[in-house]
């Protein structure tokens, strides 16, 4: 969907490099990465978060749920939207997950087993164990009356949440939107099977275990994470006096109706999100987000898209992943990643694709940001894969003036 620009007026952030957006700028900046070997788990890596931010309003909820409040939170305040008068019924929110409180309602399985279901049950653990808990949990507390939906789509659960609200807005059926997701995955029963799937980089050997696009990829991380923006129309904002911190211009969805694990190698889904959300738009991304996991089938599928979508144009974009950094947060990764995104625009940079160092020689029309590289044109296309063919696009722009 594209032909109408949403404002982004504010962004949260709770990732394995820090408990707000900032750290996750900082981290970015830097090209530090928050991946390491987790004892706990066989010495695979992860990106783990190791400080949870205190939230009120979230105490009973699982940790996820406590991730995306913490991460709505931060993008509400951003937009300045407390104590403000406004119409309850005309604010949304969208929150993406692809486990939910999995980890959660395995813990209490286990509690279950060992101490038996009536000692281990407790009054409020039902909100431990349902998903959507962290959205319907901000909506209530800041008086939300609008939509508010939990999306289960894979790893482009916020992805989709995010064009959810997009939709929304641009149609006239909401002014303000909430959007986004959290992942909680590093739970031993949910990396087990992870591991046994082979999607996973073995022990890093010396080397990062995530390369995107490299030559020697062997697969991907697991991360934790939630990300939140803060979605509203034009009109609304400047009733309020607020400006824009980024612009939404652009959406795609698509299924590729290949396979419920692997990906079409022809790329046809990517091809197809990217189309919808560049449509007529009339310029290309000053660089490409990738999902950029690190495996085999993904990453060369993931080219191949792109490669029909820009053709001879796409070595002069540079392309970038950022799962070697904070770690793939699957369902969340799509809100996590466009706050990134909006980090980097603003600082008019395309992040370093830490960890790959020899691009995959089957890839030749790829320009990949092995570095950190400035970018006059600070726009991105942001792209997300998941289980069951499904590829999300969203095209993200500084605001007029500012690009």
């Amino acid at each position: 969907m594209t032909g109408s620009t949403v404002w982004i007026t504010g962004y949260g952030a709770v990732t394995a490099a820090g408990p707000t957006s900032a750290h996750l700028a900082d981290a970015i900046q830097l090209g530090r990465s928050s991946v390491r070997a987790l004892p706990e788990f066989g010495g695979v890596h992860c990106a783990p978060i190791d400080e949870v931010p205190n939230c009120r309003m979230g105490r009973r909820l699982d940790r996820s749920a406590r991730l995306f409040v913490s991460a709505a939170e931060e993008a509400w305040g951003k937009a300045s939207l407390d104590d403000l008068p406004f119409e309850p019924e005309r604010i949304a929110v969208f929150e993406g997950s692809s486990l939910g409180p999995l980890a959660a309602s395995l813990r209490t399985h286990e509690a279950d087993l060992t101490s038996g279901c009536a000692r281990s049950s407790r009054a409020l653990d039902i909100l431990r164990l349902m998903p959507g808990a962290g959205g319907a949990t901000f909506a209530q507390a800041h008086g939300v009356r609008g939509p508010v939906l939990q999306i289960t789509a894979g790893s482009v659960s916020a992805a989709c949440a995010i064009g959810e609200a997009y939709q929304r807005i641009a149609s006239g059926s909401v002014d303000v939107a909430v959007a986004g997701g959290s992942e909680c995955p590093l739970e031993a029963s949910i990396v087990s099977r992870f591991v046994a799937s082979g999607l996973l980089s073995p022990a890093a050997n010396g080397g990062s275990p995530c390369r995107p696009f490299d030559r020697t990829r062997q697969g991907t991380v697991l991360g934790e994470g939630a990300g939140a923006l803060v979605l509203e129309s034009e009109e609304h904002a400047l009733r309020r006096g607020v400006g824009p911190c980024a612009l939404l211009s652009g959406y795609g969805l698509a299924s590729e109706a290949w396979s419920l694990i692997a990906p079409d190698p022809s790329g046809a889904g990517v091809l197809q999100a990217t189309r919808q959300a560049i449509g007529n738009h009339g310029g290309e991304p000053g660089w490409i987000k990738a999902h950029g996991t690190g495996t085999r089938a993904g990453d060369s599928a993931e080219y191949f898209g792109l490669a029909a979508a820009f053709e001879r144009r796409l070595p002069t974009i540079p392309i970038t992943g950022l799962k070697p950094l904070i770690g793939h947060c699957l369902g969340a990764s799509g809100a996590v990643e466009a706050v990134a995104a909006i980090l980097a625009i603003g600082q008019g940079i395309v992040p370093a694709t830490l960890g790959t160092t020899e691009v995959d020689p089957a890839f030749p029309l790829f320009s990949l940001a092995l570095e950190r590289r400035c970018c006059a044109n600070r726009s991105a296309l942001l792209l997300a894969q998941s289980f069951g063919g499904r590829c999300s696009a969203l095209l993200i722009r500084a605001p007029v003036g500012d690009s």
